[in-house]
């Protein structure tokens, strides 16, 4: 039985990650040794919502507990880099939340010793294992839309009432939301060339637990992605977006469309105008309830079964130096050269999916 250390108990920990240990638990998979968080008072809190042996403020006492096997790290962004390095030091499995590193210098301390380690380091976000991304993936590779020569991508909401380093330096829409951009476009496409970036502050002012700050990270963006095969793609992501109801994801290609419904982190299914049918064509996968937080479990599994895990960390690093190279394009208000790669991904198992219905004129609204 692994046994696990989680440091951060704050919203993250409590939705999908808190309902997969809690699974795992139960299953006598994973033993949650310790769990940890400076607010003293969440103990209380779960303590009633899931078994644990011991509660700590200090993340120092997971470290130096040798019987814990994996560490899961949902700490605010800044200190990401870190505590993954700590980790990985004591010889420990790690799943960091997005981003690995907010900075140039802590990801490439961190990608170093994680290639050298015997340990797995896995890094959110995860929508790479979504049947819905896997199944448009083998579509891509069996050619069905063509080249793809074009592509846009947004994610994005009005922003967090809480956690004010959400407005400040480390914090922001493009580590919070549109990494998964980043990361979906990346997975489906291959590695970015260049990158050219307008950011801005919509709103200088916010209240964040009802207190009044000033905003200091740029809150709104939108980025111009050039892939190596030639294809060009936007992100549009931002603490300015009310509602929407279009496609996350639109693939572009020179014999039809590829449009993924829903946001990346919960796809609902996708569809696919085919040039020789003349029509839109929906599919659905069995999979409904894909939980975003499901490298937890892929992790866990990949430990315990002793194989390699599909989350690629060279693609993760690539997603990361694209984040932190948006921040400086929009700085310097000039393209900026990616200079990192990743090989294509591997996935163990073809997704079926489920052909819904063919409608030539159909609406979005009838999904």
């Amino acid at each position: 039985m692994l046994k696990l250390g989680i440091i951060g108990c704050g919203s993250v920990m409590q939705g999908p990650y808190m309902e997969l240990v809690n699974k795992l638990v139960f299953k006598k998979i994973l033993q949650l040794k310790t769990i940890c968080d400076v607010d003293k008072k969440l103990e209380k809190i779960l303590s009633k919502k899931f078994y644990y042996n011991n509660f700590v403020t200090d993340y120092n006492k997971i470290l130096k507990d040798k019987e814990i096997d994996v560490v899961l790290i949902l700490t605010s962004m800044n200190e990401h880099a870190k505590i993954a390095k700590q980790c990985l030091k004591q010889n420990k499995h790690v799943l960091v939340e997005k981003p690995m590193a907010t900075n140039l210098k802590e990801l490439n301390e961190l990608y170093t010793l994680a290639k050298k380690s015997k340990k797995y380091l896995v890094a959110a976000p995860f929508v790479i294992l979504s049947p819905t991304f896997q199944a448009i993936y083998s579509e891509l590779k069996n050619n069905r839309i063509g080249k793809v020569a074009l592509a846009r991508a947004r994610y994005g909401w009005a922003g967090p009432n809480w956690g004010e380093w959400y407005y400040k330096t480390g914090g922001g829409p493009l580590f919070d939301l549109g990494v998964y951009n980043i990361t979906t476009l990346t997975g489906l496409l291959g590695p970015v060339k260049n990158i050219i970036s307008k950011s801005s502050i919509s709103k200088p002012y916010r209240v964040i637990n009802g207190k009044k700050i000033k905003v200091k990270t740029e809150d709104n963006f939108q980025i111009i992605l050039q892939f190596k095969n030639s294809c060009i793609a936007v992100v549009t992501t931002g603490f300015t977006m009310q509602q929407y109801n279009s496609p996350a994801i639109e693939l572009y290609g020179s014999d039809g469309t590829i449009q993924m419904l829903g946001d990346d982190w919960e796809p609902k299914a996708y569809e696919i105008w085919d040039n020789k049918r003349s029509s839109w064509e929906l599919y659905k996968t069995p999979y409904a309830n894909w939980p975003w937080a499901s490298g937890f479990t892929h992790l866990i599994d990949c430990i315990l079964k002793r194989k390699k895990p599909i989350i690629n960390l060279d693609h993760a690093y690539h997603v990361n130096e694209i984040m932190i190279k948006i921040y400086e394009s929009s700085k310097k208000q000039k393209q900026i050269a990616i200079d990192s790669t990743f090989k294509p991904l591997v996935f163990r198992k073809r997704i079926k999916t489920k052909k819904s219905f063919l409608d030539h004129d159909r609406s979005h609204d009838d999904i």
